[in-house]
């Protein structure tokens, strides 16, 4: 398992109490994983984004794994990768091998060499609409993760856009990542978790400043409790757009027959 999923698992599951002497105290996580994306000004953003201790960095725009290699020093303190739109097995392996510990990529164009690593994380980046049986098909791809954009100033979204949110949800049992243009409220936070989103993906260009409170924001969401829904249990309320709920019928009483 990467270290970026094992990182969103210990978010879901909270981390383990650390040993040693005096009261095993568990380390503080976020209530929603922040993925910081770099898209332009690389060197520069990248510094940025690690300065704010994400729990990831994802750097897009790039034109193969050598402007990646250089980005290799800014990073070495945090978990990165990259995103691109169609992804080699060739282009996967150099990454790789440059530090990346995530590869998001787009459906189309990509090889199924690139998605074989076990060690690197692998997200898939959809569109919000994409068609239903289109999404269940997703469930047996060998990706780790899907990403998807929720556009919009959160202060104008309604249950339309939780409803497409859902939507994603109930038919995935993959990590859900969405991506934002501004951080959300805190109790709109709590609203998306409880609809199975596991983490935020947000632009440097907001600026250090927002994505410091932001991730303030982030570690003081109270824990799940019951309103938890992580990778184990992302699939279950697919069950509710099944059209097969029909009770079992009653097998017949001994008696009837005599």
């Amino acid at each position: 398992m990467s270290k970026f999923i094992d990182r969103i698992e210990e978010i879901l599951e909270g981390a383990p109490a650390r040993m040693g002497f005096g009261p095993a105290r568990a380390e503080k996580t976020p209530g929603l994983a922040l993925i910081v994306q770099v898209s332009g000004s690389h060197k520069s953003g990248a510094a940025t984004a690690n300065g704010v201790s994400p729990d990831g960095i994802i750097i897009s725009g790039l034109k193969g794994p050598d402007q990646a290699a250089d980005l290799k020093d800014a990073l070495s303190d945090t978990i990165w990768g990259i995103r691109t739109d169609a992804l080699s097995a060739e282009d996967a392996k150099a990454y790789e091998e440059g530090g990346s510990g995530v590869l998001a990529f787009q459906m189309k164009g990509t090889s199924l060499g690139a998605v074989s690593s076990e060690d690197s994380a692998t997200v898939l980046c959809i569109e919000a609409d994409m068609d239903i049986e289109d999404l269940r098909d997703i469930n047996a791809l060998p990706v780790d993760a899907v990403l998807f954009p929720l556009p919009g100033a959160s202060s104008s979204w309604t249950l339309d856009d939780l409803a497409k949110v859902s939507r994603i949800s109930g038919r995935l049992g993959k990590y859900l990542f969405a991506e934002i243009t501004e951080p959300p409220s805190a109790d709109d936070l709590k609203v998306l978790r409880t609809a199975g989103i596991n983490g935020l993906v947000l632009d440097v260009s907001v600026g250090k400043e927002i994505l410091e409170s932001f991730k303030k924001t982030l570690m003081e969401m109270p824990k799940a409790g019951s309103e938890k829904s992580g990778k184990s249990n992302a699939i279950l309320p697919g069950v509710a757009y099944s059209s097969q709920r029909e009770e079992a019928t009653p097998e017949p009483d001994e008696d009837d027959d005599e």
